[in-house]
């Protein structure tokens, strides 16, 4: 309702009228994108076609600073130069490299904030509906692979894009590396930023390499609206090749990558109050999963027998494979002693990894029962 409400009054739109104070239209321009990340976010979760269509929003980016500095020279230029304000506040989504460059230099002499925190989530949020839209969709179902492979790769390299104009107090990776790398102490300045900005990006990654992972040696795959269930495979895909077998493991690979990844932002030891304090908590279910189903769909495609492995690294460490999986089982566990949803999602789960375990000689005798909360 919130959603057709701000079209029907024309907030999705830019907003050009004179008259009208610049902090009154940043206001709309941030309730536009505030609507549509929870929109994002819920079509993400349940899986439903979404209601935001390409070129639905003519709004640029919300400013990375606070309303209270908006009285501030550097800033008021953005307000008052149009191309000022296109340059700098353009979505990743439509940035060349060299302006994606020029945005990731502007964008480091920010300071922190709220503000700044909010900008780069929405951008973000921007390229993983812009995936939902073009990857899963119904048309996607009638394009060939190669079509398809062309457009991951479109999105990777958005991603890639993103990632390096994350400005340093955000930063939740390590220098040239996409993995996690968020200090340990709940005292550190921004971790609860950096924690919801590195979830929300391996969330993401994972739902663009998501068609790759099943099946890495059969013609590219897709899933439905929701990632995670019904997978559709595509007759006019084009004849396997060295080349898309190739690239196909490397999205495998990242896929699993980015679910570690994401898995490794919570603690090894599951504790409820931590979640609250430094986690998006209203959807931490969803990450959770989200990993936790890419890690089981590739334990499920493992070869049986260590001699069987392929040499290529998608079906490679097992054992770190293994910690993840079993880390997601024990905080699903903990959570099922306050929700019911996590307690399903545990039993699901846990009976998945019942019947792979035996096959890949996975001792799961560390793992909490569920009748512990029943």
């Amino acid at each position: 309702m919130a959603f057709r409400s701000a079209i029907s009054l024309g907030i999705n739109l830019r907003f050009v009228d004179g008259q009208t104070e610049y902090p009154a239209k940043e206001a709309r321009i941030r309730l536009w994108w505030s609507i549509f990340l929870l929109e994002h976010l819920l079509t993400a979760v349940t899986g439903r076609a979404s209601c935001v269509g390409e070129s639905l929003s003519a709004t640029r980016l919300p400013i990375p600073f606070e309303e209270e500095a908006f009285g501030r020279p550097d800033i008021l230029s953005l307000f008052q130069d149009s191309v000022s304000r296109i340059d700098r506040l353009k979505l990743t989504l439509l940035q060349t490299e060299e302006e994606a460059r020029a945005s990731m230099s502007w964008l480091a002499s920010c300071e922190p904030s709220p503000s700044l925190f909010f900008h780069c989530l929405v951008d973000l949020a921007a390229i993983g509906q812009d995936i939902i839209i073009n990857v899963y969709s119904i048309q996607g179902v009638h394009d060939c692979g190669s079509q398809i492979e062309q457009r991951i790769r479109k999105y990777s390299s958005i991603l890639d894009m993103w990632l390096s104009k994350v400005p340093e107090a955000y930063r939740f990776t390590s220098v040239n590396s996409d993995g996690v790398d968020i200090p340990g102490s709940n005292n550190s300045q921004w971790k609860r930023e950096r924690i919801s900005l590195a979830m929300n990006y391996y969330g993401t990654r994972i739902m663009l390499c998501r068609p790759c992972l099943t099946h890495t040696g059969s013609p590219l795959s897709i899933r439905s609206a929701d990632p995670e269930v019904a997978q559709h495979s595509y007759p006019n895909s084009r004849p396997n090749s060295s080349s898309c077998t190739q690239f196909r493991s490397s999205m495998a690979l990242m896929c699993i990558r980015s679910a570690r990844s994401l898995l490794a932002c919570l603690p090894q030891t599951p504790d409820i109050m931590w979640i609250t304090a430094m986690t998006p908590w209203w959807c931490i279910l969803h990450y959770i999963m989200q990993a936790t189903t890419a890690i089981l769909c590739h334990l499920s495609s493992w070869p049986p027998g260590p001699s069987e492995h392929p040499a290529h690294p998608v079906f490679s460490d097992l054992g770190s494979t293994v910690r993840e999986i079993k880390k997601a089982m024990r905080w699903l566990h903990h959570m099922a002693y306050t929700h019911a949803a996590p307690g399903r999602a545990f039993r699901q789960c846990n009976s998945i990894l019942q019947r792979i375990a035996p096959s890949l000689g996975i001792d799961l005798s560390d793992l909490p029962d569920c009748r512990d909360y029943w």
